[in-house]
């Protein structure tokens, strides 16, 4: 069924126009009509049959992305999948069962993601071209894994809430430069910090919902909050693709490691009891920036371990540039807490006392009692990540 009466999107338009267009360039690029025939299998197959599966299976189905069901997104992959290989023996492509597989992904977070019959153009369109690339330009398989994911990151970034849809857009803008910069790698490590850093806020939301009344932070995290994180690593990961220096990727490994060292410090660190400025070395309120805890100065040595793994997994860095990523995450980490004691803005709440990040508590505006008023949890976070992958250049220089 192509034209689904439940969004009463014109599908069948839609893939008739998406076929015109790779007919029309298989005209000129006579090699994409196998790339053409992949894609017309995948939306036929792979989408047709998620639409069936799902609507046979409708007990014990969960639905995972609006009206997009777990089986009928199994469905897809499976018949894409399928439809790929045998596409390809059939034609003698150069196409392995690794390349089939990052296209039915691909086909499936498309057919996932995208709604309003859209996907009968997204599908095909996007489909078709991954398929020119891993069959007929050299390295295309270095990025290949990042644009396979990505719709399903989308998916759950706007299902889980994660972040906003600024957010999103910004988070996209860096996944890009990164993906085109350093490859699977670059992709992997930006994952690896993503999903990890949500499971550490769900912890954090689940045993001590109390913080979010300190945080400045919102629910969600939004464009400002996406670029403090990872407007450093993405400037390394640029610098690295114009210079074609290591030092640049162990520089954006640190920054990463960083943000998710200071992730963990702030998510685990919550479930201490007690936390401590570490300049004025007197009792604050847990979860307030610029404390610390044992537990979370623990998570974050942890933490900077365990990230700093992934690049020596990926032969980025061998042990002892492992070492140097590791120790200047930590160290970075570390100079979180030490610059938010001395200059985050702090404020307290006249009605009921409380210190808090944020300009209004109980609805009334709070009086600012400390540090510098325009700098916030988010000038503090570029700061720190700067200065990890600062530190990290000159250790690995050393080392």
């Amino acid at each position: 069924m192509i034209s689904s009466d439940d969004d009463n999107a014109p599908g069948t338009v839609y893939f008739g126009v998406s076929m015109s267009l790779m007919a029309l360039v298989s005209c000129f690029i006579p090699n994409y009509v196998y790339a053409f025939g992949i894609s017309v299998l995948c939306t036929s197959l792979g989408d047709g049959f998620a639409s069936v599966i799902g609507n046979l299976i409708r007990k014990y189905n969960p639905k995972i992305y609006k009206n997009k069901s777990i089986f009928g997104t199994v469905a897809a992959f499976v018949f894409s999948f399928a439809s790929v290989l045998i596409f390809a023996r059939a034609y003698s492509l150069e196409i392995g069962i690794s390349d089939a597989l990052l296209i039915a992904l691909f086909s499936s977070g498309l057919e996932l993601v995208t709604g309003y019959g859209l996907d009968n153009i997204t599908l095909p369109i996007g489909s078709s071209l991954l398929s020119y690339s891993l069959i007929y330009l050299e390295g295309a398989e270095h990025y290949a894994v990042a644009i396979a994911l990505t719709p399903f990151l989308i998916a759950l970034a706007l299902e889980k809430n994660i972040l906003t849809k600024k957010g999103i857009v910004f988070a996209l803008i860096l996944d890009i430069a990164v993906t085109v910069s350093l490859g699977n790698f670059g992709f992997v490590l930006l994952l690896s910090f993503l999903l990890l850093s949500v499971l550490i806020d769900k912890v954090k939301k689940h045993f001590k919902p109390e913080s979010d009344d300190i945080s400045k932070r919102g629910e969600y995290r939004d464009e400002v909050q996406v670029l403090a994180n990872g407007i450093i690593p993405m400037f390394c990961a640029i610098l690295y693709l114009i210079f074609d220096s290591s030092l640049f990727i162990i520089a954006y490994s640190a920054a990463l490691a960083e943000c998710f060292a200071d992730t963990a410090a702030s998510g685990i660190g919550v479930l201490s009891k007690k936390a401590y400025d570490p300049i004025r070395f007197k009792e604050i309120p847990v979860g307030m920036s610029g404390g610390m805890s044992l537990i979370g100065t623990i998570a974050s040595f942890v933490a900077s371990a365990l990230f700093s793994l992934i690049p020596l997994a990926f032969a980025k860095a061998n042990v002892k540039l492992y070492a140097a990523i590791a120790i200047s995450a930590f160290a970075g980490a570390i100079f979180d807490s030490l610059l938010g004691s001395l200059a985050q803005a702090k404020f307290k709440c006249k009605v009921c006392g409380k210190l808090t990040e944020k300009e209004t508590h109980c609805d009334a505006s709070t009086e600012h009692v400390g540090g510098i008023r325009f700098i916030d949890n988010d000038t503090v976070n570029i700061i720190s990540v700067t200065f990890s992958a600062i530190l990290s250049v000159f250790l690995a220089s050393v080392f």
